[in-house]
């Protein structure tokens, strides 16, 4: 059982999204997110929207960023499910609109694993900000950067939980909201 001055990754990571005001969460749950989107949802904070697919959790965000003109929030789980957004994250990056994606991870010491991808590389691939969250000390801190980066570059950013991360403890701190400077103008990325 956890003590008052601390937490599980996942639950601080949904405290985070309800700090940063996120009202809705549109996602596909799988191992590596379930727990965090659990979470999420016990707090009240905002509403989960489950999708049939990891493409339509990634493009329902970018419409209601679009609509709301806020940041989009979606998630996912790995390898695969990541595959499966390239085309929507491409989307996002090509309209320039900010949308964060918590995506889960492998532990990076099963090399075995049925969904191990280089995750990074996709990312990259498609022209969407990674960042990794490195510790369950940093975990809010890496989800604000991921906020952040989003709005200020205007385009997707995958937030990469690694799943074995996300049930260790840390203390219970008010989370972290980095404010974004303004918005810059969205410009062609060369793709």
């Amino acid at each position: 059982m956890n003590t008052p001055a601390e937490k599980t990754v996942h639950e601080l990571l949904a405290d985070s999204l309800a700090a940063h005001g996120v009202s809705h969460l549109f996602g596909l749950i799988g191992d590596a997110n379930l727990f965090m989107v659990d979470a999420f949802i016990r707090a009240g904070r905002g509403q989960y929207v489950p999708c049939t697919h990891e493409a339509s959790a990634v493009l329902a965000a970018i419409g209601f960023a679009q609509a709301s003109g806020r940041t989009g929030v979606a998630t996912i789980t790995h390898g695969p499910a990541l595959t499966n957004v390239i085309t929507a994250l491409v989307e996002g990056v090509k309209g320039c609109i900010p949308v964060v994606v918590l995506c889960g991870d492998t532990p990076p010491g099963d090399l075995e694993h049925l969904q191990k991808v280089d995750q990074r590389e996709l990312v990259k691939a498609a022209g969407a900000g990674f960042v990794e969250m490195r510790s369950p000390a940093t975990a809010t801190q890496d989800l604000a950067r991921a906020f952040r980066q989003a709005a200020m570059e205007r385009r997707p950013v995958i937030l990469n939980m690694r799943v074995d991360l996300q049930w260790e403890k840390a203390p219970a701190i008010p989370p972290v909201v980095l404010h974004a400077a303004p918005m810059r103008v969205c410009r062609d990325r060369g793709r």
